[in-house]
């Protein structure tokens, strides 16, 4: 799933989460009567997991993903496998051998067998290693023995063996590998651009499982404002039951707040569905069958020091979309240079040289050989050249094109870095406010509630003002969540915008990818 849907997914349910918690440190779980509950969040420097009883950083959190994710582990085989291009494309550039023997017979017609013989027997075998290189050479080197019998008579026996060498070079066209470097060159950035990109990918679905857990605390938190939200209503009925006794109240009140802790106790339902819900989700991201959750969520509400400049330098030499943009660009440019350099004549020059033997005895044969006793060489030149070539010009005018679409899209792709960047560190210091401001609210809303319930026992104030008072709370304490989290949000898409997820956090991608065994 894209990150920026699955962002959009979880901001959205805080949005219409009607519930939210308290964030303060080392509160009680249990508080006593007449003290509003707290939720269980622990504030710290950096945020974290806690599974089983163990607080796991972000880091360990982000390995577990990429160990035990289904999707991570696929993604990684994507990785793994975004150089086979260039790989194959380097299979030309392999050395060849050549083996091969034969035998064959030939009986000859009496008319001729003064001429040939009467019959004539041969066995041979040879072997060749060939190889090409970028440079638009091609080597080729071998050895043949065939070995004859002929009855002529009389019968007779002879080895021919030969030695060749060859060598082939391109000397205008392509000239000493003029194309194959560049397209050595444009595949390798292919598939440079492939491992970003998909680096950048996983680099989301960590982010996925990330917000995966923070979605199973905001539903335990939801469940926990829900039983509170519940309780303090079968509180308030309470002592509205006492206030029409006491004829402090009026007897439609109580029919009031019964329809109250009906919807109460129907929101409970739904929060402890959601929450299974989204629980069963989490062990389905980290492939597990059981997690232990205590219920502490560990959040960050410390605001770190930025250098503006350095973020961005960094996000223009790591940014999957930006980088790539200039590797594309780089191609299209290699592209032109090809198209056009296709345009000229293709001149062959090839050099070949043996060294031959006919012999009755194999070792004579093979001593002429070595000592040359019968060279031969051939020198050939050729040259191929069309003269009106409409694929060729028709090919250089769109790598015209595509190299000033590729110089457009670095451009917006620079442009877009540098406002992503910029962005994330603003948003950074405004959810950080908001997060302080909401906290302050929480804080206030909380003594409110408190008095204004206190002031409840006496009868003076309606059931209706106490109810707004309760839902102001539990608003209040939604809205300090749905900043704090939203804020740690911010934080770790300050680390997608500049793509240093994994940097950051001291992981080696490569460790997690699979190897050839």
């Amino acid at each position: 799933m894209n990150i920026a849907r699955a962002t959009a997914f979880f901001l959205i349910y805080l949005c219409t989460s009607w519930m939210g918690i308290a964030t303060a440190a080392n509160h009680a779980d249990t508080p006593a009567d007449g003290q509003i509950k707290t939720v269980r969040i622990e504030l710290s420097d950096h945020a974290a997991f806690i599974f089983n009883g163990k607080k796991v950083t972000l880091g360990e959190a982000i390995r577990m993903v990429l160990e035990n994710n289904r999707d991570t582990l696929s993604g990684a085989y994507d990785v793994a496998m975004s150089d086979s291009q260039y790989l194959k494309l380097k299979g030309k550039y392999s050395p060849v051998l050549n083996i091969e023997g034969g035998t064959s017979y030939q009986k000859y017609p009496d008319a001729v067998t003064s001429i040939y013989g009467i019959e004539q027997k041969t066995w041979d075998v040879s072997s060749s290693l060939s190889k090409m290189f970028s440079t638009g050479t091609t080597v080729s080197a071998g050895i043949g023995h065939p070995r004859t019998e002929v009855d002529w008579p009389p019968r007779s026996k002879y080895y021919s063996p030969e030695v060749f060498v060859s060598l082939q070079q391109e000397l205008f066209k392509n000239s000493f590998g003029y194309i194959d470097r560049r397209l050595l060159k444009i595949n390798k950035n292919i598939s440079q651009i492939n491992r970003e990109y998909l680096l950048f990918q996983l680099s989301g679905l960590v982010i996925e499982a990330v917000l995966d857990y923070w979605t199973v605390i905001i539903h335990m938190s939801a469940l926990d404002n829900a039983e509170l939200q519940l309780k303090e209503t079968h509180r308030l009925r309470s002592i509205i039951t006492e206030n029409v006794r006491l004829g402090l109240a009026e007897e439609f009140e109580l029919n009031y707040y019964n329809t109250l802790v009906a919807l109460s106790e129907s929101q409970t339902l739904n929060a402890k569905q959601n929450f299974s819900d989204s629980l069963k989700k989490l062990l389905r991201t980290l492939n597990m069958d059981n997690v232990e959750l205590t219920g502490t969520a560990v959040l960050s509400d410390k605001l770190p020091t930025i250098d503006d400049t350095k973020a961005l330098t960094y996000a223009y030499e790591h940014r999957a979309d930006y980088t790539n943009a200039v590797l594309n660009h780089q191609n299209a440019k290699m592209n032109l240079e090809i198209y056009k350099n296709e345009g000229l004549p293709s001149v062959v020059a090839e050099v070949n040289a043996s060294s031959a033997a006919h012999r009755e005895d194999s070792s004579d044969a093979y001593a002429d050989i070595s000592s040359t006793k019968y060279p031969g060489w051939e020198a050939r030149l050729m040259l191929t050249y069309p003269l009106y070539d409409t694929e060729q010009k028709t090919n250089v005018r769109d790598a015209k094109y595509q190299l000033e679409q590729a110089k457009l899209q670095m451009d917006k792709y620079k442009r877009l870095v540098k406002d992503d960047v910029t962005t994330s560190i603003e948003h950074i210091q405004t959810f950080y406010n908001l997060y302080q401001k909401t906290n302050e609210a929480r804080n206030q809303s909380e003594i409110y509630y408190r008095k204004l319930r206190d002031s409840l026992k006496k009868g003076r104030f309606s059931s209706a003002v106490v109810k707004n008072g309760l839902d102001t709370m539990i608003e209040s304490r939604h809205a300090e969540l749905e900043a704090l989290v939203h804020y740690n949000i911010t934080l770790l898409k300050f680390h997608l915008a500049k793509n240093d997820l994994f940097d950051h956090y001291r992981i080696d991608p490569d460790e997690y990818l699979p190897k050839e065994k």
